[in-house]
């Protein structure tokens, strides 16, 4: 009787060990891989819901604009004094981005070629954007655009740094071209700790270029800096600034400068917002 008692027994336990087998065994192609997925994009969007809040508050004072060893539209360098103002620590995300197309009703970021779903995801940073697109969510999220100015000091610091973290170049310190970082494409908004300014502004070197308020003009420090001879372009296109998961070390410095049409979308361009002030001041004051 203890025979049999121990053969039921063990029946018993193999049930409950190969039924859950079995049970992923008849699952539809695919469908356990889309279960993980669908596991780590809930936890990427709850990374989201908590990043998406923060800002930084850059306070007044003098900082090194331009590169005196740059490209000819980044010199010459000059001590440049802003106003206290306050920036978004992280890219704007797709799940903040998404809450204001539902709420909006703007455009989304979509593609007529296709191939979006890799930079979609909750946490990742919103591209397919134009220019006009990051100004309305902006000022739909009680901000603005930094001014390249601002977009800079964020970046670099007083100390005028090469890249956020310092002036050696870091392979792998921040989401840029190639797949030796890890990521093929655009990455979870803050994933490289190094790619982080002195003032803890986070993914100004890589993963997305940033729109900027600024018309683009190749000769602007020239023009700041009285030389003669010399004719502002006409204002066709907007800055971008930051590296991007296509740009190498070099483009990814915190004084490379781009330009654009403001209508441009890409998969390499998004942004992230500003406000004029002490966050913690307007915050305590009541002003949006």
């Amino acid at each position: 009787m203890d025979r049999y008692f121990k053969y039921a027994w063990v029946g018993l336990v193999g049930i409950f060990v190969v039924l859950p087998l079995l049970g992923v065994w008849m699952r539809e192609p695919g469908q356990v891989e889309q279960e993980l997925v669908e596991v780590a994009l809930q936890s990427s969007e709850q990374t989201a819901n908590i990043q998406d809040g923060f800002m930084i508050t850059i306070p007044a004072g003098e900082f090194i604009q331009g590169s005196s060893s740059g490209a000819y539209n980044e010199k010459p360098e000059a001590v440049v004094f802003l106003e206290t103002f306050s920036i978004d620590k992280y890219e704007v995300s797709n799940r903040r981005y998404a809450e204001f197309v539902g709420q909006a009703g703007h455009r989304a970021p979509a593609s007529r070629y296709g191939g979006m779903e890799a930079f979609q995801r909750p946490a990742f940073p919103v591209v397919y954007v134009s220019w006009d697109d990051a100004v309305a969510f902006c000022e739909w999220d009680g901000k603005r655009l930094p001014t390249e100015a601002e977009w800079e000091k964020a970046a670099r610091g007083v100390q005028g740094l090469i890249w956020p973290w310092g002036d050696n170049a870091q392979s792998g310190a921040a989401n840029v071209k190639g797949e030796h970082d890890g990521a093929k494409y655009t990455a979870r908004i803050g994933a490289f700790e190094d790619d982080r300014s002195a003032y803890g502004v986070v993914d100004m070197a890589g993963n997305v270029r940033e729109w900027v308020h600024d018309w683009y003009d190749q000769h602007a420090y020239r023009l700041r800096a009285g030389e003669k001879g010399i004719e502002p372009e006409a204002r066709t296109t907007r800055v971008l600034r930051g590296g991007s998961w296509t740009d190498s070390l070099v483009t990814a410095r915190t004084t490379a400068r781009f330009k654009m049409l403001p209508r441009y979308r890409d998969t390499a361009i998004g942004f992230r917002c500003a406000k004029s002030g002490d966050l913690e001041r307007s915050t305590r004051d009541g002003a949006a």
